[in-house]
């Protein structure tokens, strides 16, 4: 068997199945071969689920027997027989959902997330559960980053990036509040997209913060981020900031689109690291020697404010959703989560009900921005993955996107000279998810000649 096999995209992985060049049941073997190799050293998983996953692959062979070439390329299931995690704060009724901490660790609930039972009606074979920091938000897991061990793979959906950058699993699931797809994305080396918010249902996902969570996924190729949308996005009743969107902008490719960006450093710029400045500055050379035009702007003073707002946002979150830990289970809750407990206590109704109109607010100053340019080119991390585990990275360059509800990609941009990977952010305007997956797919091989393609791992 190849060893190239895992690390397959899905879309490729999709097409050879159905040409029968592949087999689902191998496709699965590879995945699990590289888990029982791995996984000692990397620790992405909360929960594997084998064997129901193997009968599941043998299941689609017999099926895809029975059809001819074309009949499987058209088949109604997109994602039949692809192996795929899901982060632990996703509800399952056949795998324990554990939130990250040790008080619900080994609970099976009796319902499961919206976003499960989709990936199930599209075929996916879901693998297992992975590692999730504390409730999504404080105290690191176990996961290592697949480029160095010593290195965190950033947080809190830790398990699911680490598990795609180290070709266990070609997709997976995670949840943005802060930062946490796209800076386990760049960390790891892959593509991390957040849509816009409203656009996949988080009912049965754990709440953090009602104002700011996102669903989001993780895949080594921008044509298994569209598949995974298509299949995920729609409205949710269950759900009520889940609208949909069904009629999503298609932007298709125009040679006599002039592709505009602007470079936005944000507010903290004063926190990148020399080597992401270099890097992002490498990479505004190349894109514009590629005829993209790419121009410096400065945001409002009026938004310099958004961190704190975030934070605040997402205590206010925790406390209210899960604070009654604190009494209940005090002891086995993390400094840094109780930290965040006692600052959500602090802020009165009054307040939340002035932060939770930012969003509004803060997309109204930008609307103008995204008049003129068709995407923002900004940092997503500080710099490469923090050396050790307990430290999973500023969100800091993604808040102010996430507190908008604005779409945003990681894009990969190579790595250091010690082999951990970096990144730049794409955001894009609300609800032009579909345009922003459009330049992500025009800038991508520009930037892959000149940093490289989708590292794996050493090892």
């Amino acid at each position: 068997m190849s060893l190239s096999l895992p690390f397959l995209t899905a879309e490729k992985a999709s097409l050879k199945i159905a040409q029968g060049q592949l087999t689902t049941v191998e496709l699965l073997q590879a995945c699990l071969r590289r888990i029982e190799d791995r996984e000692p050293s990397i620790h992405a998983w909360q929960y594997l689920k084998l064997d129901q996953a193997l009968q599941q692959a043998a299941t689609w062979d017999k099926q895809n027997r029975t059809f001819g070439t074309t009949d499987r390329l058209t088949a109604p299931h997109p994602l039949s027989g692809i192996p795929i995690a899901v982060k632990d704060i996703f509800a399952t009724v056949d795998m324990p959902t554990g939130w990250g901490t040790a008080i619900y660790r080994g609970r099976y609930l009796d319902h499961e997330a919206a976003v499960v039972t989709r990936l199930k009606q599209a075929g996916a074979i879901i693998l297992g559960k992975t590692v999730t920091t504390e409730l999504a938000t404080a105290a690191a897991g176990p996961t290592t980053n697949p480029h160095n061990l010593t290195h965190t793979p950033g947080g809190s959906s830790s398990g699911s990036a680490a598990a795609v950058a180290d070709g266990m699993v070609p997709l997976a699931i995670g949840s943005q509040t802060m930062g946490s797809i796209l800076r386990p994305a760049a960390y790891c080396g892959i593509f991390g997209f957040k849509p816009s918010f409203g656009l996949i249902s988080r009912d049965g996902m754990m709440p953090v913060s009602r104002d700011l969570d996102h669903v989001g996924v993780f895949a080594r190729g921008l044509g298994d981020i569209q598949l995974l949308l298509d299949v995920l996005i729609g409205q949710d009743d269950q759900d009520p900031e889940c609208q949909g969107y069904g009629d999503l902008e298609h932007s298709r490719e125009d040679p006599s689109w002039a592709l505009r960006l602007a470079f936005i450093k944000t507010p903290r710029w004063e926190k990148a690291e020399a080597v992401m400045k270099s890097r992002l500055s490498e990479a505004i050379s190349v894109l514009e020697r590629a005829d993209i035009s790419i121009e410096p702007v400065v945001l409002p003073p009026e938004l310099a404010g958004y961190w704190g707002h975030v934070q605040d946002l997402c205590a206010y979150g925790l406390w209210h959703n899960h604070g009654s830990l604190l009494a209940t289970h005090g002891e086995q809750c993390s400094p840094v989560l109780r930290a965040w407990f006692l600052r959500g206590q602090q802020i009165s109704a009054s307040h939340y009900d002035s932060l939770s109109q930012c969003r509004q607010h803060y997309q109204h100053i930008l609307k103008p921005f995204f008049d003129h340019y068709d995407a923002f080119l900004t940092p997503v991390t500080l710099g490469p993955a923090p050396l050790g585990l307990a430290n999973t990275g500023s969100p800091i360059f993604c808040g102010l996107w996430t507190l908008c509800g604005l779409p945003a990609l990681n894009l990969p941009l190579g790595q250091t000279d010690k082999g951990l990977p970096l990144g730049c952010q794409l955001v894009g305007a609300p609800y032009a998810d579909q345009k922003l997956l459009w330049i992500a797919r025009h800038c991508w091989p520009i930037l892959r000649d000149a940093f490289g393609d989708i590292q794996r791992p050493l090892s």
